[in-house]
C-alpha cells in the first residue's frame, strides 16, 4: 500500500481556514477549496507576490465570524462561551447580593417609618402597620404575632387596645415573657405620643384539651388546632403630675388565674433547679447561730493588745492559767493548815 501524500503548508492553513467560529466547516468555503488553491499555486510558481497579497486579502474578505486558530490553547474552536458563562456567573452573584442587601434596608427602612409614624400619629392604620412590621426596641426591633386586632387606637380618647394571640410560646412562661416584651415595646412607642395615656394589651393562647398551651410546629408550617383562650392582659397608663414636670408610667397585669399563676411559677423554679447550688443543711445553720451568739458575747469585752514586754495572747492566757492553778492550790493548803 503506497503511503500517502502529505499535504504541504499551504493546504494545511486552506484546509482549517474552512472552519468557522462555532467550530463547524463552512460548506461555502468548502466548494471553492479547489479554485483556491490551484490560485495560490500558480501565484506561488509566477512569484507573483502582489497576486499573493491580493488572494491572502480576498480570503480574509471571504471568512465570515472571527479568525480561528487550531492550535490555541486558549480558545481553539473560536467560541467565547466561557468567558460568557463566567460573566454571567459575576452578574448572577452580585445581583442576589444586591437584592439581599437592599431588602434588608428597605425592611429596616419600612419598620423606622412605622415606629416614627406611630409616635407621631396614632390611629388604626398606623398601628397595625407598626405590629405587622415591627417595633423598634432596645437594639433591634420587637416581632408581633401575625395575628392580631386593633380593637381601638384613637387619640381623642387617648387610648390603644390591641389583642393578639400568640402560637410561639409552647408554655405559660415562654408566653408571659414574650408578650411582656411585646407590651412594653408597644407601649414605649405609643405612649411617646402626648395624645396617649393608655395602652392596653390583651394576650390569647390556643390550648388543647388538656389545657396546655400548643405552638405552630415546623417553622409555623402547621397551624396550631385548639381552643383560643385569654390568658392575661398588660395595660400601661401614663400620668402626668400637676405638682411637677414628672410623667409617671405605671404597669398592670390582670386576667391571669391562680391556674396560669401556679404553672408559671412550677416553670420558674424547674429553670432554677437546672443551676447547680450548695446545699445548707441543719449544722450549717447551727454553727452560723453559734457565731452569731458569740459576737454578741464579746460586745463590750476589751481588746487584747498585747503586753510592753511583747508577750502575745497565747502567752498571757497561759499565764493567767497558771496563776490560776497556783491560787487553787494554795488556798487548799491554807484549808488543810486551818483545819490541823
Amino acid at each position: 500500500m503506497g503511503k500517502k501524500r502529505q499535504l504541504t503548508p499551504e493546504e494545511v492553513t486552506e484546509l482549517f481556514s474552512e472552519v468557522d467560529a462555532s467550530g463547524v466547516i463552512d460548506p461555502a468555503r468548502v466548494k471553492t477549496r479547489k479554485k483556491r488553491l490551484m490560485s495560490w499555486r500558480a501565484a506561488r510558481s509566477a512569484g507573483d507576490e502582489e497576486a499573493e497579497e491580493r488572494l491572502t486579502a480576498e480570503d480574509r474578505r471571504s471568512r465570515t465570524g472571527s479568525m480561528v486558530d487550531p492550535l490555541s490553547d486558549e480558545d481553539p474552536s473560536g467560541s467565547k462561551v466561557g468567558n460568557t458563562i463566567s460573566r454571567f456567573g459575576v452578574a448572577f452573584i452580585v445581583g442576589i447580593i444586591v437584592l439581599v442587601v437592599g431588602m434588608q434596608v428597605g425592611y429596616g427602612v419600612m419598620r423606622r417609618l412605622n415606629t416614627a409614624n406611630l409616635s407621631d400619629t396614632v390611629n388604626t392604620e398606623t398601628v397595625s402597620r407598626a405590629i405587622e412590621g415591627g417595633l423598634e426596641w432596645g437594639n433591634g426591633f420587637t416581632q408581633f404575632p401575625s395575628t392580631f386586632t386593633v380593637d381601638e387606637a384613637d387619640e381623642r380618647t387617648g387610648v390603644v387596645e390591641v389583642s393578639v394571640v400568640s402560637t410561639d410560646a409552647s408554655n405559660e412562661l415562654e408566653l408571659f415573657s414574650n408578650s411582656q416584651i411585646e407590651a412594653a415595646a408597644l407601649a414605649t412607642n405609643a405612649l411617646l405620643n402626648d395624645n396617649i395615656n393608655r395602652v392596653v394589651y390583651n394576650v390569647s393562647a390556643v390550648m388543647d384539651e388538656d389545657g396546655n398551651i400548643v405552638s405552630d410546629g415546623l417553622l409555623s408550617f402547621f397551624p396550631v388546632d385548639g381552643t383560643e383562650r385569654q390568658i392575661f392582659t398588660f395595660i400601661w397608663t401614663k400620668n402626668m403630675s400637676e405638682a411637677s414636670s414628672n410623667i409617671d408610667w405605671e404597669l398592670r397585669i390582670v386576667g391571669m388565674d391562680e391556674e396560669v399563676a401556679s404553672r408559671i411559677q412550677k416553670q420558674v423554679n424547674s429553670v432554677s433547679s437546672l443551676i447547680d447550688t450548695p446545699s445548707v443543711d441543719q449544722s450549717d445553720i447551727e454553727a452560723q447561730e453559734d457565731e452569731l451568739a458569740l459576737e454578741q458575747s464579746l460586745k463590750g469585752k476589751d481588746v487584747f493588745l498585747g503586753t510592753d514586754d511583747g508577750q502575745t495572747l497565747r502567752d498571757a492566757l497561759s499565764a493567767a492559767q497558771n496563776s490560776d492553778a497556783t491560787a487553787v492550790q494554795q488556798d487548799a493548803a491554807s484549808g488543810d493548815s486551818s483545819g490541823q
